[in-house]
């Protein structure tokens, strides 16, 4: 069975207290960059925009490397519960699991910082099988939230229906 993810949990961002106090604080908005974004933002590609705003003024909308570890998200996913352990030691993240109703099928729940899930990707994809489909599925889910740029020293190299990310 191909493994089935989907997220469930990610960044709720209280952004008018956080502009009000920065503001006040720092004398400037570092939401400035966001707001003059000529494309939408997600809310979490806006969040860690912002608190590269907070560090540098003159940082530019993206992602910084250095605040992919205050965002997180969580992920629930079903698989074989073969693939299950392998899915979980490439993502090096906490993980809960049980058994399904289906004999050989395992529901689970993995968390984890941004940072943590760029690195699981980057390792599930080197591997092989319904781990690398699962973490191919994990990176489509963050592209989808506007969050592709943490990946952008790497390319993808199509493998079947799937892709290896490597170094560019």
């Amino acid at each position: 069975m191909t493994p089935e993810v989907v997220l469930i949990e990610q960044p709720a961002i209280d952004f008018d207290r956080l502009l009000t106090i920065a503001n006040q604080a720092l004398g400037y908005s570092p939401a400035r960059g966001t707001d003059a974004a000529r494309r939408e933002l997600s809310q979490s590609e806006r969040f860690v925009s912002i608190l590269a705003a907070i560090e540098d003024e003159a940082a530019g909308v993206g992602l910084s490397p250095r605040v992919l570890g205050f965002i997180q998200f969580g992920v629930v996913l079903v698989a074989d519960t073969a693939d299950l352990l392998d899915i979980v030691l490439a993502g090096g993240m906490p993980t809960i699991a049980a058994p399904t109703v289906r004999p050989g099928i395992s529901l689970a729940f993995m968390a984890g910082t941004m940072s943590q899930w760029r690195d699981a990707v980057i390792t599930g994809t080197e591997t092989g099988g319904n781990v690398r489909a699962f973490y191919c599925k994990c990176l489509t889910l963050f592209e989808r939230l506007g969050l592709a740029d943490v990946w952008s020293e790497y390319k993808r190299t199509p493998q079947a229906d799937l892709f290896l990310l490597e170094r560019k």
